[in-house]
């Protein structure tokens, strides 16, 4: 890649933006060939297989839940195909798609469930980045549609071949939270699965907070459990755009723009629907790490955090930005570090999560 196609790729990302086999669909004309995720290939991260997702940062949280990992992640990746010209990328695009995924998504996101749950990432014919900026509604409904078919028939595989009634974590970023949105609500909305959910992390999309009107709760607080938390960080004092009401989200059984529909922010420093949190309440921040360089040592207190409305704003001090920051902070737009930002805190928070279903499961 020129180094013009490099610098838009780098803001591009920081925008966010056979059949009759066991987890495997057809392919319709035009469309890259679907995963069949009775196969290995077809899962960016698989228990047992060691790979990016078992990374970890030094001074990371590691105190592992006692006997073994008990606990699930079913976690969906977000965009990483962000130059292509197709609607959908194939679910196995080699090159900077797939090295993003690897050295990026599953060592800086995912790699925060590793110390509470056996950790399963899907491939997915995931929508390009133009369906999110620029294509017509239509067009990207039909990129989203491709991709989510997709993640549903790797989430029910993982439940028919894996679950094995065990307790699960939802988690995604960016596009992988359109479609976890979307999964939340048909597989789990008053369907006796939702018992085993342990809590949905479904960061880095706008989420509407008539959610709630599905019977999908929104967590108030750090140990409730079978609740859905979100949450868009931004530099403090930035104006939100037009943009995140422009979004389509699943609804009512069908894409639509998001309109002035009022929007969700869990603060990860509190785990409260809104408020605010000085930075001696961050743990640990995780700065970004080339592939394959060895991840930076955590930094704590680097952030407090305040939702204002329906964005979450940090402050970062000028000389520590060095590893959180790219093109798009300029702007303002922190979406890529949604997880970095609070890594510690999320990872202590999933394990305090799962030991508070465990005792809920104990006590019924």
């Amino acid at each position: 890649m020129n180094r013009k196609g490099t610098m838009w790729a780098c803001i591009a990302c920081a925008l966010g933006l056979a059949a009759t086999q066991p987890g495997c669909s057809a392919a319709t004309p035009g469309e890259p060939p679907a995963p069949d995720y009775s196969h290995a290939d077809s899962w960016a991260a698989w228990p047992g297989r060691p790979g990016p997702v078992d990374a970890l940062a030094p001074g990371a949280p590691d105190a592992r839940i006692p006997g073994a990992q008990q606990a699930d992640v079913f976690f969906i990746h977000p965009t990483t195909d962000l130059i292509g010209s197709a609607p959908n990328a194939r679910y196995d695009e080699p090159g900077m798609p797939a090295s993003q995924i690897d050295q990026g998504v599953l060592r800086l996101q995912a790699s925060v469930f590793n110390a509470c749950c056996r950790i399963y990432a899907p491939h997915y014919r995931q929508a390009a980045l133009h369906a999110f900026h620029g294509a017509s509604d239509a067009a990207a409904a039909a990129a989203f549609e491709l991709a989510y078919a997709d993640v549903l028939r790797a989430f029910d595989y993982y439940v028919a071949h894996e679950n094995h009634g065990r307790p699960f974590i939802i988690a995604s970023h960016s596009q992988g939270s359109l479609h976890a949105l979307r999964l939340v609500q048909e597989r789990l909305a008053g369907q006796p699965l939702y018992r085993q959910l342990v809590v949905a992390y479904i960061i880095g999309y706008p989420m509407p907070l008539v959610i709630e009107q599905t019977g999908l709760p929104l967590c108030r607080s750090a140990l409730q459990t079978g609740c859905l938390i979100d949450w868009n960080t931004v530099k403090v004092d930035a104006t939100p755009g037009a943009r995140e009401h422009d979004r389509l989200v699943w609804l009512d059984g069908r894409y639509q723009r998001i309109g002035d529909r009022p929007l969700v922010c869990i603060n990860p420093l509190t785990w409260t629907l809104g408020g605010e949190a000085p930075a001696s309440a961050n743990l640990g921040s995780l700065r970004a790490a080339r592939p394959g360089a060895d991840l930076e040592p955590l930094v704590p207190g680097l952030t407090g955090a305040r939702c204002v409305g329906p964005l979450l704003e940090i402050s970062i001090p000028l000389g520590q930005r060095g590893g959180f920051a790219n093109p798009l902070t300029l702007f303002g737009s922190y979406h890529i570090l949604d997880y970095n930002l609070f890594y510690a805190n999320l990872r202590v928070n999933a394990q305090q999560r799962v030991l508070a279903y465990q005792a809920q499961v104990r006590a019924q």
